[in-house]
């Protein structure tokens, strides 16, 4: 095949899925409000924020009120039966004025509050990095089926050629036959990666709920940018103070602590305020003529003292205890695999660019090889199969290159996420680099 030609084939396979369609950043909102996983994480975090009106409800006061209408049927021996009826009303009221539990849980529910926030955070970062991943699985698979068709045209012109100089006799049946398995093996290439874009596309749809469309795929070339700072411990020591994972594990262990103190409050004494309102009508049992109303109002101050309880605070304190060192030991946990996991996508990215540097260097090798081979079969120091080997080195070079690309975008992505930094202005950012044909 002519050098050129192959070239115009390479060109065609990275333009084949160029056309206008959706970007990254126009998916992401789409997932935003499609995705279960994500719309689950914000029901939760809904329902987490309603732990603070509940335990501040604890140190407000309760009104209860109450009614009641009785018909009743007396029999006496002497004197004749009575048949009567009563009703009454009351209204109470109990202000809790000391109840160390009931404050110490105002504490812990603000902590839950903030998981809340951390966790919900969390989600949309994920989000972002499991839309990204979809996204570029589906532009990668968009290669791949353009390269292997191109791959495949480009055999069987080679195929064609071969059984052309076998017939004129300047080549043997061993390059037809050569020419042939290829052919036939990029068939089979091609139906693969026909079948994984459509599992990738269906992967795709399942976070948006409806049909991917058309992709905007990378700009060629791609900028690549390191990390800033381009410092691994500097990102390891600003994940620390960041990270949404920390945080919850953080918020985990002040909840523990502020427990062991709830629980030792089961010891103290509890004050509250408490007034009450009733109105009865009775009737007059003594002289059986009419009713008697009566109302009674009454307020005080209700001290309760615990003394023994069958050692069951005790135990409460005890499990307390025990919950948070398991709190401390899993913030330990959290902060360890939060710094591994910022170390291992800074090298990543870092590696990744170098990677890809490397394939760009090494496609225009690949080709420049091509071309020589190509020449060198034409004056005859070369034969047809070194020409299938090499225009195999150049597809797979521009596989493995595409693939490098997403690799490095995502794992960028993964690193903000596992340093608690990534945001929608990152999506942004990664979608300034799709280009519209």
């Amino acid at each position: 095949m002519n050098p050129k030609r192959l070239i115009l084939l390479l060109a065609a396979a990275g333009l084949a899925f160029s056309a206008h369609g959706a970007d990254l950043l126009g998916v992401y909102r789409d997932a935003l409000v499609s995705d279960p996983v994500f719309q689950s994480a914000r029901a939760q975090y809904q329902a987490g924020m309603e732990r603070l009106p509940q335990a501040k409800a604890g140190y407000l006061p309760g009104i209860t009120g109450s009614a009641s209408a009785f018909r009743n049927n007396l029999d006496r021996d002497t004197g004749g039966d009575l048949n009567y009826g009563n009703q009454s009303y009351s209204v109470t009221l109990s202000q809790p004025l000391f109840r160390w539990q009931n404050w110490i849980a105002i504490s812990q529910a603000e902590q839950q509050v903030i998981q809340a926030e951390a966790t919900l955070a969390t989600a949309k970062q994920d989000l972002i990095v499991r839309v990204s991943q979809a996204y570029f699985d589906v532009l990668l698979a968009q290669d791949n089926v353009a390269l292997s068709e191109a791959q495949k045209k480009a055999i069987s012109e080679q195929l064609a050629q071969a059984k052309r100089n076998f017939e004129v006799g300047t080549s043997t049946i061993v390059d037809t036959l050569e020419a042939q398995a290829r052919y036939d093996q990029a068939v089979a290439k091609e139906i693969s990666d026909k079948n994984d874009l459509e599992v990738k596309k269906r992967a795709l749809e399942q976070l948006v709920a409806k049909p991917a469309g058309a992709l905007t795929p990378l700009k060629d070339p791609l900028s690549l940018a390191t990390p800033k700072p381009a410092n691994i411990e500097e990102w390891v020591s600003a994940a620390s103070g960041s990270s949404y994972s920390v945080a919850v594990s953080r918020a985990a262990v002040e909840i523990a602590r502020q427990e062991v103190e709830r629980a030792k409050a089961g010891h103290y004494p509890t004050v509250d305020l408490s007034a009450s309102y009733t109105h009865a009508r009775n009737p007059n049992l003594t002289s059986g003529i009419g009713t008697v109303a009566s109302t009674t109002g009454s307020v005080g101050v209700v001290l309760s003292v615990p003394i023994y309880s069958g050692g069951i605070t005790q135990s409460k304190v005890r499990e307390a205890l025990a919950g948070r060192d398991r709190a401390e030991q899993d913030l330990e946990n959290t902060q360890r695999t939060v710094a591994q996991s910022v170390r291992q996508n800074y090298l990543n990215v870092t590696s990744g660019i170098a990677q890809v540097k490397a394939l760009e260097q090494a496609l225009a090798s690949t080709q420049s090889q091509l071309d020589s081979t190509i020449l060198g079969r034409d004056v005859g120091v070369r034969t047809s199969v070194d020409v299938l080997n090499a225009q195999q080195q150049v597809f797979q070079t521009r596989r493995d290159l595409q693939q490098a690309r997403y690799a490095y975008i995502l794992n960028t992505l993964r690193l903000k996420a596992a340093a608690g930094t990534l945001a929608e202005p990152d999506v942004e950012l990664v979608n300034r680099a799709l280009g519209r044909g």
